[in-house]
């Protein structure tokens, strides 16, 4: 299992993880309308990492834009969107979580680990070192729909016109996914679909944490 910060806050942090195209943006927003019903908009932090800090300088906009990745060490990359994990997590989630707050995140550092082993890094010591230093959620849901689908959905998109899709590469992704949900007992949503069914998952899942 993967080795993150033990979590002592009164807050709950649910994160929502899955390549993209698979339709985790729709069980945010869902899950967010959710607990702002039952607990009111104050209580709840809607998040997303990472954060602008890595996503707007030029090696990340290369990384999502250029075609041609021969000039990119994604070890750089890896160190970049850690470094603004962790401050991401110290500045606004810990805080948050202390409040006593739900903190909902669109992405967590699970992103950056099967992005790095989809690309063949497997054996990378010093990444797992640091996040020793982010905090381990209470529920991670793991958004799901076969590849093939997830990339279709991309492509409708009209703002992801100027992106670069490498759908190899999304697939090895989503394989990795799967395994890490196997590992880390992520509750998994099929969202092939309509989201109606996979949300009625999430409002048991959170039900349950909520009154353990």
């Amino acid at each position: 299992m993967i080795n993150l910060k033990k979590h002592t806050y009164p807050g709950k942090l649910i994160v929502f993880e899955g390549t993209d195209g698979a339709g985790k943006t729709t069980m945010i927003n869902m899950t967010y309308e959710y607990l702002t019903d039952v607990f009111g908009s104050g209580r709840i932090m809607l998040t997303k990492q990472p954060t602008d800090m890595s996503r707007k300088t030029k090696l990340f906009q290369k990384m999502m834009y250029c075609k041609n990745h021969d000039e990119i060490d994604y070890r750089a990359v890896q160190l970049l969107t850690l470094s603004d994990r962790v401050q991401h997590g110290y500045e606004d989630i810990e805080p948050a979580l202390k409040a006593g707050k739900a903190v909902i995140c669109d992405r967590y550092i699970y992103t950056s680990i099967v992005n790095m082993w989809a690309r063949g890094y497997k054996n990378e010591d010093w990444f797992f070192d640091a996040a020793k230093n982010i905090i381990k959620p209470d529920i991670t849901f793991l958004a799901y729909a076969p590849p093939e689908l997830a990339i279709a959905r991309i492509k409708a998109r009209p703002e992801e016109s100027r992106r670069h899709l490498n759908e190899p590469l999304l697939y090895k992704v989503a394989s990795e996914f799967l395994e890490l949900q196997r590992t880390e007992g992520f509750v998994l949503l099929n969202t092939a679909d309509a989201g109606f069914h996979a949300f009625c998952d999430i409002k048991k899942e959170l039900n349950r944490l909520y009154n353990s």
